[in-house]
């Protein structure tokens, strides 16, 4: 397998809520009620709004599903961090994982549900001034790598295997799943924090030719789409509907391309978007996007 360029990661990390009005009407409504669980979601929210005008991405916090191939969050009772992979995806790669824990007393007796032996017997040896911190660390580690890797669903902890427990980056795996892991685990004021990122190792599926065209794509499926996001029914929407009437809330906009991108598997670029005025050159470009 050819060696993949470097990847850059950049993480945000707060423990403040988002200012009043800066985030929309759909993340406003999807908010919990009162309490501890609204403000760790608000300030969950305020750390992804940051991170994604850094990466210059739309700023719609409702667009991003979790797990999230470029995307990553984790909290703790004080703040929240994101994790997000800097620039273009490379085809090869499969997730990001985040963890954060603050300093905390560690039951050594939990060690053997997220270590292998190999790992325990490293933890077992370290100094023990410093055994609880290294037992916090792994713990990260073993969380950001969980996350990263998409196929989980079966996984557990100790099925992560990291190639030398001491060292604060390098390489991790998972036996027959197809992924390389990396990884970097570090201190933050808040705490212990990993990321980790996952390759496909096996060979990408063969890419469409003329001979294996994409399933055909109809104007009454994005009306279809377009009515269930913003609760507008189908029979109103015809090709010369302009974009800018579908909704005053141009983060709400920004958030239904999103989602039409991802559920029609198109791309396509701000530039060619800007050309777009109504919905007739919409389903056009998602046609000759995919």
């Amino acid at each position: 397998m050819p060696r993949p360029r470097a990847l850059r990661v950049l993480v945000v990390c707060t423990d403040r809520e988002p200012p009043p009005g800066r985030l929309g009407e759909r993340e406003r409504a999807a908010a919990p009620p009162g309490g501890e669980r609204r403000r760790r979601w608000l300030r969950s929210r305020h750390a992804q709004r940051t991170l994604l005008g850094v990466l210059g991405l739309p700023g719609g916090t409702t667009a991003h599903r979790y797990p999230n191939r470029r995307l990553s969050l984790t909290h703790t009772d004080r703040c929240s961090a994101v994790a997000g992979v800097v620039g273009p995806l490379p085809p090869p790669l499969a997730g990001v994982g985040l963890d954060l824990e603050p300093p905390r007393p560690a039951d050594p007796r939990t060690a053997r549900f997220f270590l292998d032996d190999r790992e325990q017997g490293w933890l077992a040896d370290v100094p023990e001034r410093r055994r609880a911190e290294e037992h916090v660390r792994l713990w990260t580690l073993k969380e950001a790598l969980f996350k990263a890797d998409p196929g989980n669903a079966a996984a557990t902890l100790r099925d992560y295997a990291v190639h030398d427990p001491a060292a604060p980056h390098g390489p991790a795996r998972r036996d027959r799943s197809g992924l390389a892991f990396g990884y970097v685990t570090g201190r933050i004021p808040a705490g212990r924090l990993s990321v980790a990122l996952s390759l496909n190792t096996r060979p990408a599926p063969a890419r469409r030719t003329p001979d294996m065209p994409a399933p055909a794509l109809d104007f009454a499926q994005v009306t279809e789409r377009i009515s269930g996001v913003l609760s507008i029914p189908a029979a109103d929407l015809t090709p010369q509907t302009p974009l800018r009437s579908l909704t005053m809330d141009s983060f709400v906009l920004v958030e239904l391309i999103v989602d039409l991108q991802e559920e029609f598997d198109a791309v396509f670029s701000q530039a060619e978007l800007k050309e777009v005025e109504t919905l007739g050159e919409l389903v056009d470009l998602l046609r000759t996007a995919r």
